[in-house]
């Protein structure tokens, strides 16, 4: 019987360890998921930058004489 109860918490241990790694797996998922949004954000700003300080060069060199 002391076996058995032995072997019942090894078994135990190991679903508790591979339960703590699954929680850490998806809590580095849910914080990367977090971060699409910001990057995305900072990707678009950084376009329209770009295209307005090409318009802006285009008009100045356009009007140089």
């Amino acid at each position: 019987m002391t076996e058995k109860v032995g072997g019942v918490d090894k078994r135990l241990e190991k679903v508790e360890n591979e339960q703590a790694t699954m929680i850490k797996a998806i809590s580095d998922l849910q914080g990367f998921r977090g971060l699409i949004l910001p990057i995305n954000v900072g990707a678009l700003s950084a376009t329209i930058g770009a295209v307005i300080t090409v318009a802006a060069k285009m008009l100045l060199i356009g009007n140089s004489p």
